[in-house]
């Protein structure tokens, strides 16, 4: 059987992020959750909710690298357990937010779904019906200036709510370079620049609202869907920059697993 491993990025999530951990453990076989050097007490209430959960494990940096950085430090992770033979290539990835803004009761939906349509890749279409008309706009710009160099139709480029087979993740990994936030984008358009198989229709309701992204994060996300859809054209994979910018001579990164 597929086994389920969440990835949950999480920056200055004090007030929810146990609640989506709660909620999210007993649904998925592995979970990792990356602090990215919050500046609250995120960390100190993920390590306080570790001790017997075995099957979590926290990643962190110390200081903040944005949301591609969370996002490459996890999937690194997984890649090279991938390798190592402790994880299948079939097995498969759940992304989800830690401010619980994603609808965890379609998770056993979404998987049956990835296994009977045989997909690589499922990216959730949230329902936005209750965001601002900028916001919604805006989404709908990004999605078919992404779905055009994707080569396919993508009904929500931005949504941080998806399901990857870990093989297709892992191949995808080579090729996106990640800033900000702009891995949800690339990865869509890369998965399907490779040929992989993308679903983005289904439609899923937003129980509560947040957003941080700026219209600088939105010109960023623009100009990185043509550029890593060349990457993928042109089979060259990107330097990585991920845990480059910043203001101390290092930024440690590491893990603790939930044993107790």
């Amino acid at each position: 059987m597929t086994r389920r491993l969440a990835v949950v990025p999480a920056y200055d999530e004090e007030p929810t992020v146990v609640a989506v951990l709660d909620r999210l453990y007993p649904l998925v076989d592995a979970l990792d959750v990356v602090d990215d050097g919050s500046t609250d007490a995120t960390r100190a209430r993920i390590e306080a909710w570790l001790p017997g959960h075995e099957r979590a494990r926290l990643l962190w940096f110390d200081e903040n690298q944005g949301m591609s950085a969370a996002y490459y430090l996890a999937f690194t992770d997984l890649t090279t357990r991938l390798r190592d033979g402790e994880l299948d290539r079939d097995d498969l990835v759940y992304t989800i937010d830690a401010d619980g803004q994603h609808e965890l009761a379609v998770l056993d939906e979404l998987r049956r779904v990835m296994i009977d349509e045989h997909l690589d890749a499922l990216l959730v279409r949230r329902d936005l019906s209750t965001y601002p008309w900028v916001k919604r706009f805006g989404n709908e710009v990004m999605s078919r200036w992404g779905g055009w160099w994707a080569g396919q139709r993508i009904h929500d480029i931005e949504s941080g709510y998806r399901v990857f087979r870990l093989g297709a993740l892992a191949d995808a990994l080579q090729y996106y370079r990640g800033y900000k936030y702009s891995e949800t984008v690339e990865v869509a358009v890369v998965l399907c620049r490779l040929g992989y198989r993308v679903r983005t229709d289904i439609t899923v309701p937003v129980p509560v609202f947040r957003s941080r992204t700026s219209y600088l994060d939105a010109l960023i996300d623009l100009a990185a869907i043509p550029a890593a859809a060349w990457r993928v054209t042109r089979r060259r994979a990107p330097r990585r920059l991920i845990g480059r910018r910043r203001s101390t001579p290092a930024v440690a990164a590491g893990h603790r697993d939930g044993r107790a």
